[in-house]
């Protein structure tokens, strides 16, 4: 975004904060949004989906960059509006609440952090990297806080903010510097206790965010992947391996390429990360809080922390000892991986015990009743 556009959008949304302010609210107009405007995915999606099902008295309007999510809305039947359209102006103004995975700032339009609207906080994952004021590798900027006091819209609150547990409202509390969390479990997985729709033996990887949003990163290269190794042993097990990277990391071109021709690895984009998990026989992941929403399914987790150190102290800190709340293998390269998976294929229930430990100290609620939880709450 460019410097003008950037100041335009600054002075456009203190304008209508100011406006918001004083103009009455209207309880059934709710705004959704999630990953910066560009992606229908999370717990904000789920919500919306339940909100439309069951409350049709209920305003649902989702907003977005995305021409092709407005497309896919729209032929789907839902209200959904581009950011900065005037219908997503003019509802937002009347709207009640205000819910996204990240801030108003990015997911929604910042103007809705306005005192008249309430602003529900879903998150996008149960933390184990340490996030906001508990996240001290990232300094603000010597300007925010002039810039705060200039545009009080970009001043985040958060009027209830959700957590599966009481570890993660112990983290959220000092995160987001609030006492307005509460246990409720993620809408999103209310979808992990649905049936697995697919009879392929599918093993999904889902590494986590790593240097900057957007950068290109090769997580195979320097750990020993073999993908004819690779090849053959898939095959000859009849297993899918789909990799899924995180939605502000791509791969290298140069990666691309060398699977491209594979028969038995897929890389997956446009994906919501909740289907793909219930479709899941076996979770690889490192440092990403994916595995907490997995363990609902009671499957599988191997854990590839091959650059663990690296990690740690150049991108983020754990809240956790690492060893200490992964239930299951702990690999060094490649190799390593693909021997459990050869284990976990025949025997799945090894590391079970484990996995229902951790399981049961990061999930409150295990029965697929997130979303009416939440809605019960915002209303209450």
């Amino acid at each position: 975004m460019n410097k003008i556009k950037k100041l335009f959008l600054y002075v456009l949304n203190l304008v209508l904060y100011w406006i918001a302010c004083f103009i009455p609210k209207n309880e059934n107009v709710w705004i959704f949004g999630a990953w910066f405007g560009d992606k229908y995915a999370d717990n904000s999606r789920y919500l919306f989906e339940y909100i439309n099902q069951n409350y049709p008295e209920i305003r649902a309007i989702w907003i977005t960059h995305s021409p092709n999510i407005v497309k896919q809305l729209k032929d789907e039947n839902y209200e959904v509006y581009k950011k900065y359209s005037i219908a997503s102006i003019f509802l937002g103004l009347k709207a009640k609440y205000s819910i996204f995975v990240h801030s108003n700032l990015v997911d929604c339009m910042p103007f809705l952090n306005n005192s008249k609207t309430q602003n529900i906080q879903l998150w996008h994952g149960i933390p184990l990297k340490k996030i906001g004021f508990d996240n001290y590798l990232i300094k603000q900027s010597k300007y925010t806080a002039l810039k705060n006091y200039l545009f009080p819209s970009l001043i985040e609150k958060y009027d209830l903010i959700i957590a599966s547990s009481q570890e993660d409202k112990r983290n959220f509390t000092t995160a987001f510097d609030s006492k307005n969390v509460e246990i409720l479990g993620y809408p999103r997985n209310d979808v992990l206790f649905n049936k697995k729709n697919s009879s392929e033996y599918i093993i999904t990887y889902l590494p986590t965010f790593r240097d900057s949003i957007g950068d290109a990163i090769d997580l195979f290269s320097d750990y020993n992947f073999d993908i004819q190794l690779w090849e053959q042993k898939l095959l000859k097990l009849n297993i899918i391996l789909n990799i899924k990277m995180h939605p502000v990391n791509k791969p290298k071109n140069e990666v691309l390429l060398k699977f491209k021709n594979s028969k038995t690895i897929n890389f997956l984009d446009e994906v919501d990360v909740a289907e793909i998990l219930a479709n899941t026989d076996i979770l690889i992941t490192d440092y990403s809080s994916v595995y907490f929403d997995y363990l609902l399914t009671n499957r599988p987790i191997i854990f590839a922390p091959f650059d663990y150190e690296k990690y740690i102290t150049k991108d983020r800190g754990l809240y956790y000892d690492y060893d200490d709340v992964t239930p299951g293998p702990k690999c060094k390269d490649w190799d390593e991986v693909l021997e459990w998976i050869e284990k976990f294929k025949e025997d799945a229930s090894l590391f079970s015990k484990e996995r229902e430990t951790i399981k049961d100290k990061f999930h409150k609620y295990q029965d697929g009743n997130s979303c009416e939880r939440v809605y019960n709450k915002i209303i209450a």
